[in-house]
């Protein structure tokens, strides 16, 4: 049981009694992400009262915590003037994302009720392409002037520090706004304060520009360990920075995306519930009936080798065991190839050792399970030739998956398309109609039979 939990009984006691004071004294200790999963448990009703006993500043922290959806449903119970007056308390890269998923009008609405440089900052960072670092990064940051002290430079901490996302790390600029070097909180503390901030910065700095796909921050940020990553325009002006707290929803959404790929399922942006039901199965079908029309292939192979099945029905006893152990296992090293190339552990001019591995993988994984199809086959007809058969067809097959499903998304990536559209079904599907042809041909040379 989750701790919050044992506040909802009293909390929803104190709604419908009307103590809001009471309220207001329980929530006042209570973590903002522990009250954001308090009110996923409540009434609409009940959530709106909830949130109106807490000060602007938590109820931003709160609705930063919300999902989208959850944000646009109750920003609908509050007046324009509430609803403007909890954006704008919101840091800039949260507002945005609300922003998003608000209707194109309300949006327009709400924009005209900021004052003129929080709306222009807003409209700066819409206006930057979806997914991009421009769209997912702050603002609020501490930038400090090369030529300034270390005394001044904390002196500008204390006076611009409460209002900014993260202070632990602060970015030099020169008198253009270039970005010339970072420097850490420690390292401020820590020098000398007449010493100049352009003899403790390092000028190594690692950045993005506004433009940069949102995922390449993600991967530099866990490469190198960031709390906070600057991201800069076209002419190296610094504006605005990217948090480590950012990073994390955008890791989780695209890992999302890569298993909706791999599962061949386009699946709309809304979460499940919020989804359309119609927009799900469109999501669902396009691939699947993609597949229906491949698998035909497969039907198509085995009217060819009708002669072959008529001499031995007994070979159609073991097609399903054949299809199933090619196809899982081109679907686990296609899996294990393209987690391994998303996360940048595989490079593509590494394709060689990869199938080579997985070559060799195959072949060991394909031998024990071809010896235990062989004695299954014996047990079960009494026939060795037909055991011989089905045991080096299924070592067969098992390698060939392994080596396919490892070998196409070094494919797709060399011609520059995602690797994860290598779905799962596509994989089992091509592993189907290659081992197909593959057992047939051993049976007709083994058991000497017609095609």
């Amino acid at each position: 049981m989750k701790w919050y939990k044992i506040f909802t009984p009293e909390l929803k006691e104190l709604i419908e009694t009307k103590n809001l004071k009471g309220l207001s004294l329980l929530l006042r200790d209570i973590h903002p992400a522990d009250i954001a999963d308090i009110i996923r448990e409540l009434e609409p009703t009940e959530r709106v009262i909830t949130l109106r006993v807490l000060n602007k500043t938590k109820i931003a922290e709160v609705f930063s915590l919300l999902d989208p959806e959850e944000e646009e449903e109750l920003l609908g119970y509050f007046t324009e003037r509430r609803a403007k007056s909890i954006l704008l308390e919101m840091d800039p890269d949260d507002r945005i994302q609300l922003l998003d998923e608000l209707p194109a009008s309300m949006v327009k609405k709400l924009l005209n009720l900021f004052p003129d440089e929080e709306r222009e900052e807003t409209n700066i960072l819409l206006n930057y392409p979806t997914d991009s670092a421009g769209r997912i990064m702050t603002t609020e940051y501490v930038d400090l002037g090369t030529e300034i002290t270390v005394s001044e430079a904390l002196e500008n901490i204390r006076k611009t520090g409460p209002d900014r996302e993260t202070i632990y790390t602060c970015y030099a600029i020169n008198e253009n706004r270039e970005l010339c070097g970072v420097v850490s909180l420690k390292d401020i503390i820590l020098a000398m304060p007449d010493q100049k901030i352009n003899q403790i910065m390092s000028d190594k700095v690692y950045k993005v520009y506004t433009t940069d796909d949102q995922e390449e921050a993600a991967k530099a940020i866990q490469k190198y360990d960031f709390l906070s990553l600057p991201v800069v325009d076209s002419e190296n002006r610094l504006v605005g920075i990217i948090t480590v707290d950012d990073i994390l929803d955008v890791v989780e959404e695209e890992a999302t995306e890569d298993f909706h790929k791999m599962a061949a399922i386009q699946m709309p942006e809304e979460r499940y519930f919020r989804a359309g039901y119609f927009k799900q199965l469109t999501g669902r079908v396009g691939w699947l009936f993609v597949l229906v029309l491949a698998s035909t292939i497969s039907g198509k192979i085995l009217q060819k080798y009708s002669l072959a099945l008529s001499s031995i029905i007994a070979l159609a006893y073991f097609i399903p065991m054949l299809m199933g152990a090619g196809g899982n296992i081109g679907s686990q090293s296609s899996t294990l190839v393209i987690r391994a190339l998303a996360t940048g552990e595989l490079a593509l001019r590494q394709w060689w050792k990869v199938l080579v591995r997985e070559a060799c993988a195959g072949f060991v994984i394909g031998s024990v399970l071809g010896t235990t199809a062989f004695f299954i086959a014996i047990f079960l007809l009494d026939n060795t030739m037909l055991g011989i058969t089905v045991g080096i067809s299924v070592a067969t097959v098992v390698t060939v998956g392994n080596l396919a499903g490892a070998a196409t998304p070094f494919i797709f990536s060399y011609l520059k398309l995602d690797p994860a559209i290598v779905s799962a079904p596509l994989i089992t599907t091509i592993i189907d109609v290659t081992g197909i042809i593959i057992y047939f041909e051993i049976a007709r040379r083994i058991l000497n039979i017609h095609t």
